[in-house]
Order: C-alpha cells, then structure tokens, then sequence
C-alpha cells in the first residue's frame, strides 16, 4: 500500500493546479461562509412588482423595483429571495422558494420589523462554513481519484490484480490517500481561517476535525463508487459526478433553504447524505442531545460503507472475474 500512496504523491505533485485548487476552493469557501455569518448586515433581495414600491423601505430588504415579475429560474438560483406583486385588488402576494421558517423571516424584514432575523440565523457560523465547503470538498474527491481512474485506463489494474498486493488492499491504498488529501489541507486552513477571524463556531477542534473526516470520507468512497461502476471514458464519471454533487448540495441546503413546501420533494432532500451531514453539524454545534445527531450519523456511516463495499465488489468481479 505504501508504494501505491508514494506514487499517487509522485503524480499529485506533477499535478500541482489540484493542489491550487483546493487550497482556493477551500479558504474562498471557508472566508465565504465566515462573512455570511459575522460579516455586514444580511439584507433580503426582493423584487417589487408594484407602483408603490418606493413606499417600501426597512433596513433588512433590499427593495428591486420590477414592470414584470423575473422567471422562478431567478429565485431558484437566488438571484431574488422573494418577488412581492401588489394584485389588481389591492392585496399583494409573495413568491419564494424558501422554506417556511425563512419565509416568516422575510415577512417580518418587510413589515419593517428591526429584530427581523438575516437569512442564516438560525444556522451556526461552523455550520454555515461545513455547509459551503461540502460541495468543493465532495468534487475535489472525483478530482483526486482520477489517479484511480488512469490506473484502470493504463491496464495498471490489471496487473495489479494478479499482484500479492490485490485489489482490496489497492482500493484501500487509493482511499487513505484520498482521505488525507482531503482532510489535512483543509483542517488545517479552517483553523487558520477562524483564527484570523476571530469567529466563533458551536464546536472546538476535535468535533471539527471529526465533521471533516466524515464528509472528506464521504467524498473519497462516493468517488471510488463512480469511477468503480462507470466508465472513464471522456471523462464521463467526474461529470456525471459533479453534476450530482452540484444539484444534490444545492438541494440539501448547503448554500440556502431549499423547500417549496411539496412533501415529494421534501423526502428526496431528507434522504440526501449532505442533508444528513447538515444535521450532524448543527446538531453538535447546537449541543443537541446524541439521541438527535445518532440517525443522520448512522445514516452517513451506512452510506460510507455501502459506497466501498460496492466498489470493492465491482473491481473484483470486473478484473478478477468474482
């Protein structure tokens, strides 16, 4: 095992932009969530789509004047928080795509209120910063693991296979490097982030350390599970996979709230494994009880070992024949 993480190093350092990447990826995203949380005031974006709109006015809202409501793409994508159209009797409507709670907050922020809350309040600072990072740290997975997937390209697989080293102690090898790639370079820039920051997160190092290890171990066997069942061909598998990641994150609420009140796809977000991992962290940073935190942190771990064992099982029947 050590001569395949010796060569995955000899090969990450000839690739040094996937370093660049993920020191950029990781203290944009961790500086990001940071200011989300404790920087400026948090003013809600929304459009008006009334002539008395410039009787509007409160502190926390951001008031867009608007002829014609924009497209619901707009919303999806946060470009608005909400569109308020004033109808043709009087009463006014509000379009949004968050989720109730956020929804009565951004009610309160129009009425004017000045305890109206911003739009992440209800999450932790170390929360808000796990949340932003899990969609970076799950493609720079794929990305890493393409080492893997040249392997296979290459014929090195093969050889290995019929090799006393075998396919299982490869994987392995190929995770562990995985995990630590992703895991000690990021560590180590949010300890320097929050330090330099001065924020304040729900947790201390070792909880930290311990959220990071469980979606930096996500990220790795869910790269091997893609690059085990699909072909590398064009690049396939890291597309495929990043287009997942993206869509899902997003769904899961790692950036925003995103509920449109259908039960449908309220169950689809619950079963996402960045929700579950969402859960643990604001769990533990809301020093929630362990009977809270245990179902989303089993639910993670059977993901985990699902996502490894499968892989493990498809490169072995594929180059071992059983």
């Amino acid at each position: 095992m050590k001569v395949i993480m010796k060569n995955n190093f000899r090969r990450l350092l000839d690739q040094k932009q996937i370093i660049v990447l993920l020191v950029l990826f990781t203290a944009a995203a961790s500086c990001a969530a940071v200011f989300v949380s404790t920087g400026m005031t948090q003013k809600w974006d929304v459009a008006v789509v009334s002539p008395a709109s410039a009787e509007l006015a409160s502190k926390q809202v951001n008031i867009i004047p608007m002829e014609e409501a924009p497209p619901r793409s707009e919303l999806v994508m946060g470009r608005y928080d909400a569109v308020l159209t004033k109808n043709a009797d009087g009463s006014c409507s509000l379009e949004t795509v968050k989720s109730e709670e956020i929804t009565a907050k951004l009610k309160a922020a129009l009425e004017g209120r000045e305890d109206a809350p911003a739009m992440f309040s209800d999450r932790g600072t170390g929360t808000n910063v796990l949340g932003f990072l899990t969609m970076f740290l799950l493609m720079m997975g794929s990305t890493c693991m393409t080492f893997y997937a040249d392997d296979k390209t290459g014929g090195q697989i093969t050889r290995i296979a019929a090799s006393p080293l075998g396919i299982s102690n490869y994987l392995f090898a190929h995770c562990l490097f995985n995990f630590l790639f992703l895991f000690i370079p990021t560590t180590i820039i949010l300890v320097v982030v929050k330090w330099v920051s001065g924020a304040a997160f729900g947790f201390g190092f070792l909880p930290l350390a311990g959220m990071l290890a469980l979606i930096c171990a996500l990220s790795t066997v869910f790269s091997l599970f893609l690059y085990s069942m699909l072909p590398n061909k064009d690049d396939s598998a890291k597309m495929i996979g990043n287009t997942i990641i993206i869509l899902t994150s997003i769904l899961a609420g790692g950036f925003f709230a995103f509920d449109k009140g259908n039960q449908a796809l309220g169950v689809i977000i619950q079963i996402l494994p960045q929700k579950a991992f969402l859960n643990v962290a604001d769990g533990v940073e809301q020093h929630m009880a362990w009977q809270g935190i245990v179902p989303s942190l089993s639910y993670l771990l059977l993901l985990i070992a699902v996502f490894y064992t499968v892989s493990v099982w498809k490169t072995k029947r594929t180059y071992i024949g059983h």
